[in-house]
């Protein structure tokens, strides 16, 4: 059996999991909220000139309520729809995941495989859709917002005002490209220094609760020496990150504001302009620091564009390529009926398998022999013409989630394209008052009625039943037997 290498992901490959209507609605909602600050803007300098010629109508105010509540209520929904583009990436991901590698239940079998991808499918691409969906979401208003005010002030006012922000923002986002890699190293040692002072936290309670001193005075130490040092690493990262923000700050108000007193300067008799220049400061200040912001953005997509790498890494995960070598061929026995054959090949148990149309085969062998590694590769052989039970399911099945599923069948094995089919917010169905026994029963007469597969896989799946429950799946699994071919390891057979 051979392990295909994974398929090229890449980082920027990750955005397509956000395209979806959520992501445009969101869009479309950004654009609504930053277009009505803008009038706001606009109404400001209307009221401003309407006040020098005596001419104040209240129907601007009006007009001004009116735009910031559209305004606000834009903003709402776009975290509204932003959320939404969040759980759709994610449910994306978990789709592109398993279709990427369906039947390849050797990775069930390889601890060090699973415990490096199992984060990425319960937590990390999780956190990792949210914080580049929140990010993107931030700056792309942050962009519109002084995007279209800078063309309000520069129609309304004077065209150096738009000048003067471009200007800023170049300097500042030329500053940020170059400090990006000191910026980047100090998050890094400091989320390094934290984790390290977490899983000092937890990976000790043996330590803290067993009573020891000795031991609980080594613990101490060195946790209070990790807790210093996450200290410093937090510490030098917020300097790094307020030190910079002032910088950049303060830079964007110099370029910004020294326009405008050099507007005010060449137009000082036009005392239209003048007041709707002195109206609108107090916007111009609040956009220099929306424009620091959204220059220090690039560190934020710098350090979502980092985790997304990781994602990316294992979303093809490789099991151990001595997964085969595992199973010791010459020790397992294939039993039909009364007849025993020794199972000497992977080729040889696949050639068995595919024998006959129906009937029952017993895997025997001894403790460590590979017996449950062997279905698992016969899964991974046989791929859709097979139904593969293992041993643990955390599977909702019908009879226990309240829903009912439609028979799969080796025709429905194909892709689907619907990712709404992956909810991001299931929950793991709770067992509702069924014992071990009484579930492994049901979730068998279950496979029995709905599905249809050449051949079965069924791995230890009498191991909690009593006696009543035993006979009832016995008459089952002869039930499916009749068939198709069902191979089992089951605990009737000791050998």
């Amino acid at each position: 059996m051979t392990f295909a290498l994974p398929t090229a992901f890449r980082p920027r490959d990750f955005f397509r999991f956000l395209i979806g209507s959520a992501m445009f609605a969101m869009l479309a909602m950004i654009l609504v909220q930053e277009f009505c600050g803008a009038a706001t803007t606009w109404l400001v300098i209307k009221i401003a000139r309407d006040i020098t010629e005596d001419n104040i109508s209240a129907g601007h105010f009006g007009w001004i309520v009116v735009a910031q509540t559209v305004s606000y209520l834009a903003g709402a929904v776009s975290w509204i729809f932003a959320e939404r583009a969040g759980f759709g990436a994610y449910s994306r991901y978990m789709l592109h995941f398993a279709r990427q590698n369906r039947y390849q239940t050797a990775l069930l079998g390889d601890t060090s495989a699973r415990e490096q991808t199992e984060p990425f499918l319960t937590s990390e691409t999780f956190h990792v859709c949210f914080e580049l969906i929140y990010t993107l979401q931030f700056h792309l208003r942050l962009f519109f917002q002084l995007l279209f005010n800078s063309l309000v002030l520069g129609m309304e006012i004077d065209a150096g005002l738009p000048m003067a922000f471009a200007a800023a923002f170049i300097i500042l986002a030329t500053l940020q490209w170059f400090l990006r890699k000191p910026l980047a190293e100090a998050y890094l040692h400091n989320q390094r220094m934290t984790n390290r002072m977490t899983a000092r936290t937890y990976n000790a309670w043996d330590n803290i609760f067993s009573g020891n001193r000795y031991n609980f005075a080594f613990w101490h130490r060195d946790f209070r020496q990790r807790l210093t040092e996450a200290l410093a690493a937090q510490i030098r990262a917020i300097l790094l990150r307020e030190g910079w923000s002032a910088v950049s700050g303060l830079i964007a108000l110099v370029l910004v504001l020294s326009t405008t007193a050099w507007i005010a300067i060449q137009d000082v008799g036009d005392t239209v302009l003048l007041i709707a220049l002195a109206a609108t400061l107090p916007r111009q200040i609040e956009m220099t620091l929306d424009m620091h912001q959204l220059t220090a953005g690039l560190t934020d997509l710098l350090a979502v564009w980092t985790r997304i790498k990781g994602v990316c890494e294992h979303l093809r995960p490789l099991p151990d390529a001595g997964f085969i070598g595992r199973i010791g061929f010459g020790r397992i026995l294939l039993k039909e009926g009364e007849h025993e054959r020794s199972c000497t090949s992977l080729a040889d148990a696949v050639q068995h398998a595919l024998a006959g149309q129906s009937g029952l085969i017993t895997v025997r062998g001894g403790n460590g022999s590979g017996k449950s590694t062997l279905l698992a590769a016969l899964k991974a052989q046989l791929r859709g013409k097979a139904y593969y039970w293992p041993t643990q399911d955390r599977l909702a099945f019908a009879f226990n989630s309240g829903k009912t599923l439609p028979a799969a069948t080796v025709e429905n094995e194909a892709d689907s394209d619907d990712a709404e089919e992956i909810r991001a917010a299931e929950e793991a169905a709770q067992k509702k008052g069924y014992s071990s026994g009484e579930r492994q029963l049901q979730v068998l007469r279950e496979i029995v009625a709905n599905t249809d597969y050449p051949v079965y896989l069924l791995d230890e799946w009498d191991a909690n039943l009593d006696a009543t429950n035993r006979a009832a799946a016995v008459a089952l699994v002869e039930e499916l037997a009749q068939r198709a071919r069902v191979i089992e390891i089951s605990h009737r057979d000791k050998h």
